[in-house]
């Protein structure tokens, strides 16, 4: 399940996720960042990763597909999760120039907020 979280931030699209991912989920995802991203430019993106199950093949690949066509118009991102594995994910994404991203664990997650806003 994918719910919205509201940082009173126009240029933060922040949303908490749970649960097994699907494409049906991700769609409308997808599309108001995309919208946002046309009314503000660059944005900034806060994800709240907790209890993930996992995610369907069909969402890894679409996923991939809107991370790839819109990958310099982020200039940062904060990921509070419980999982380790997503260390990987945030050290991969550092690569991308313009690109800040940060980890943060559960007990981080008013730093995470603080932080993505700054």
């Amino acid at each position: 399940m994918i719910q919205p979280i509201d940082l009173q931030n126009d240029r933060v699209f922040a949303f908490r996720v749970n649960g097994k991912i699907t494409t049906n989920e991700l769609k409308p995802l997808a599309d108001k960042l995309r919208d946002l991203i046309k009314q503000y430019g660059k944005m900034r993106v806060y994800a709240e990763y907790i209890g993930v199950e996992g995610i369907t093949p069909r969402a890894i690949w679409e996923d991939l597909k809107f991370d790839l066509a819109h990958l310099t118009d982020f200039d940062k991102a904060a990921l509070v999760t419980d999982k380790q594995w997503m260390n990987l994910s945030a050290g991969l994404v550092n690569l991308v120039p313009g690109l800040e991203v940060k980890l943060f664990s559960l007990d981080e997650q008013e730093q995470a907020r603080q932080w993505i806003r700054s």
